[in-house]
C-alpha cells in the first residue's frame, strides 16, 4: 500500500498543541499565585516593589481571568494533541498517532491502494479498486448513538471537563459530503480528458472509530459506521461490488499524488 502523509502539517499541529497546553498550565499557575496575594501582601499594608503593588491591586482580576483562560488554552492544546500526537491506545501496546492506527489496520493491501493522510482536502482518503473512500475518523471513547442522519453522544458529566479537548462525534455524514465535494472539485481541475475520465469514479465515505472503548449503537446509518478493524473488510467488499478498473485506479492515484502535499512514506 502506498502512503502519502503530510507529516510536516501533523507535526506542526502537534507542537502547537503542546505549546498551548504548556501556556494554559502557566496561566493557571499565575492565577494560583495571584490567589495567594492577600496572604503574601495583606491588603491593609502597602506591598513592597512594583510587582507586589501590582499583584495587590489586581490579584482578584488576574485570579478570575486565569482560570477560564488557562483551562481553554490547555483544552485546545489537548484537542490538537489528541489528533496529532502519538499515544497508547486501548487494547494495543503500540504508541501511535490516529493516522498510524488507521494505516496499521489497512496493512495487507498491495500498491493498487493508496492512503492519503492530511495530504488532500479530506483528512483521510483511501483510493483503490473500491473507488475513492473518505473516512471521517473519530478517536474518542464513550457511547455513540447513530440513527439515520443523527449522530449523538448521550450526556455524561465526565465530558464537561473535556468539552474543548474532545473531537466530539459531530456529523460524519455532512463532513463526508463536504469533503467529497472538495475532492470532486480537485478532480475537475484535471485536464479535460482526465476530468471526463474521473467523472464516473465513485466517491463514498464512512465514519471510522479508532478507539476500541467506544460503544456504538447503530440504526440505519446514513453512512457506514466502522471500527478500525472493520475497515479492511469493508474496502474489500466494496472493491468487489464497485470493481473500479486497474487503469482508472492507476491514473487516479497518479493525479492525486501529484496534487497531494506529503513527505515520502511507503509501506
Amino acid at each position: 500500500m502506498k502512503i502519502y502523509r503530510n507529516l510536516e502539517n501533523m507535526q506542526r499541529k502537534e507542537r502547537l498543541g503542546r505549546r498551548l497546553s504548556t501556556a494554559g498550565l502557566v496561566v493557571l499557575l499565575i492565577g494560583l499565585f495571584a490567589s495567594f496575594t492577600p496572604n503574601l501582601y495583606p491588603l491593609t499594608e502597602p506591598a513592597p516593589g512594583f510587582l507586589g503593588q501590582f499583584m495587590q491591586r489586581w490579584w482578584t482580576y488576574i485570579s478570575m481571568a486565569a482560570l477560564p483562560l488557562g483551562f481553554i488554552l490547555a483544552s485546545i492544546g489537548s484537542y490538537f494533541i489528541n489528533r496529532f500526537a502519538r499515544r497508547r491506545w486501548p487494547g494495543s501496546k503500540k504508541v501511535e498517532r490516529p493516522d498510524e492506527v488507521l494505516s496499521r489496520n489497512l496493512k495487507g493491501f498491495d500498491d493498487k491502494v493508496a492512503y492519503y493522510a492530511y495530504s488532500l482536502p479530506p483528512n483521510y482518503t483511501v483510493v483503490g479498486p473500491a473507488g475513492i473512500q473518505i473516512f471521517a475518523v473519530r478517536s474518542d471513547k464513550g457511547r455513540v448513538v447513530i440513527d439515520g442522519e443523527k449522530w449523538r453522544e448521550p450526556f455524561n458529566f465526565g465530558r464537561i471537563f473535556t468539552v474543548f479537548a474532545r473531537e466530539g462525534v459531530g456529523n460524519p455524514s455532512a463532513e463526508i459530503g463536504d469533503q467529497a465535494g472538495k475532492l470532486r472539485a480537485l478532480l475537475n481541475e484535471a485536464d479535460a480528458k482526465q476530468a471526463e475520465f474521473f467523472a464516473d469514479v465513485p466517491i463514498e465515505g464512512a465514519a471510522v472509530f479508532l478507539n476500541s472503548d467506544v460503544q456504538l449503537e447503530i440504526t440505519n446509518p446514513s453512512v457506514p459506521a466502522l471500527r478500525a478493524d472493520q475497515v479492511k473488510d469493508y474496502l474489500r467488499r466494496r472493491a468487489k461490488e464497485l470493481n473500479v478498473r486497474n487503469s482508472t485506479v492507476r491514473e487516479l492515484n497518479d493525479y492525486l499524488a501529484s496534487r497531494a502535499m506529503y513527505q515520502d512514506d511507503e509501506e
